[in-house]
């Protein structure tokens, strides 16, 4: 059993992928008998602190942004004497490795790509993070021990993008635990919610998500007088024009913007299918709580992360390109389609939390770099 705790490092506990990832990990070691201390920026809108277990001690820095945690994360691991961090982050990835080659402390780095890393700063707007935080994680990022890719998809940009350098890649696969099918419906709140051909999309309505596309196939299924209704679960900076947009399309009757939602789970319960049309992704999440309810999905084959989830016509559909008749035409065969929600379900035993913890902990424990499914 480790005496000294691992150093979790992430920006923040809000209701998110990474976030949420970070926090059943810290759960489950704790859980194991090894301690985690967990260091996050700040603490705003951090719905996901209730979840997290008594035992994983939290400090909160209460900064802004990674570009400035240089000297608190220093400090901080100087006074812990930790040898080994798992970080959430490319940002803070590189400002660990900053404080090692400057400071003289010695730890292990163990980064978390949560994204991928090419197509994420080519649809980057801020002019900070598109070319210098950019420039700085291509610099410095792969000085890590190793890195840890959530899709086969990341794994492979990794590597092109490590060049010559020798640092160990492993692919680890975001988990879900299975619940029996009764228990999720029944404890859903059903007052209100369509029935049939209803469509979702559960996610922060960012750029990335490219929900206006979603919209955009809304329009083709109603121009082609499909019955349906489409729920969009989530807030964020796009809000407005997506608003706008729908009035555009004359939407206003089939699309529904529902705001951020802590409990989804009424709204998988009375979904016929999950769309996802992001320009990129990390391992969508997203899709792993809708296949626990049993739903098909239709996504855009986008890198990364949907290719090793979506199991075509086994749990959904996946679709090349961004032609707007081409995905409507696969959630229309969807909608029409019956589809077993059992064998749905199924497709979910390939994410197994147990097999991930130990993953997490096979690297983690290590003195050194395991090489654990590297390359």
């Amino acid at each position: 059993m480790m005496t000294k705790p691992i150093l979790f490092v992430i920006n923040s506990l809000r209701l998110g992928g990474a976030e949420k990832i970070c926090v059943e990990l810290a759960n489950a070691f704790v859980q194991q008998g090894i301690p985690v201390d967990l260091v996050v920026l700040e603490l705003r809108e951090a719905v996901l602190r209730e979840n997290l277990d008594p035992k994983v001690r939290l400090t909160n820095l209460e900064i802004g942004h990674a570009r400035q945690a240089f000297f608190s994360l220093k400090k901080l691991i100087q006074a812990g004497d930790y040898t080994q961090t798992l970080v959430f982050t490319f940002q803070l990835s590189v400002v660990l490795v900053l404080i090692r080659k400057l400071s003289g402390l010695r730890f292990r780095i163990i980064a978390r790509a949560i994204n991928n890393l090419t197509e994420k700063f080519k649809h980057e707007r801020s002019l900070w993070h598109k070319y210098a935080s950019y420039f700085l994680i291509r610099q410095f990022y792969f000085d890590v021990d190793h890195i840890i890719a959530q899709s086969s998809g990341m794994h492979r940009e990794l590597e092109k993008l490590r060049g010559g350098r020798k640092t160990g890649i492993s692919t680890i696969f975001n988990f879900h635990q299975i619940r029996p099918l009764n228990n999720l419906i029944g404890t859903a709140s059903l007052d209100g919610l369509q029935s049939q051909n209803k469509l979702l999309f559960v996610g922060k309505l960012k750029l990335q998500k490219n929900v206006s596309f979603l919209l955009k196939v809304a329009g083709e299924l109603a121009r082609t007088r499909q019955d349906f209704h489409f729920t969009i679960v989530g807030d964020g900076p796009e809000k407005e024009s997506l608003l706008q947009l729908r009035g555009e399309l004359g939407l206003a009757d089939n699309v529904t913007l529902v705001g951020a939602q802590k409990e989804v789970a009424p709204f998988y319960a009375k979904t016929s299918v999950l769309v996802l049309g992001s320009w990129y992704e990390g391992f969508p999440n997203v899709l792993l709580e809708a296949l626990e309810f049993g739903i098909p999905i239709v996504s855009v084959n986008c890198p990364s992360g949907p290719e090793d989830i979506i199991i075509n016509e086994v749990n959904g559909k996946l679709v090349n390109g961004y032609d707007v008749g081409e995905f409507a035409k696969a959630v229309t065969e969807t909608l029409h389609r019956k589809w077993n929600k059992e064998v749905i379900r199924s497709t979910l035993k390939r994410f197994s939390k147990d097999t991930a913890v130990q993953s997490y902990l096979d690297l983690l424990t290590e003195k050194k770099d395991s090489g654990a499914a590297k390359t």
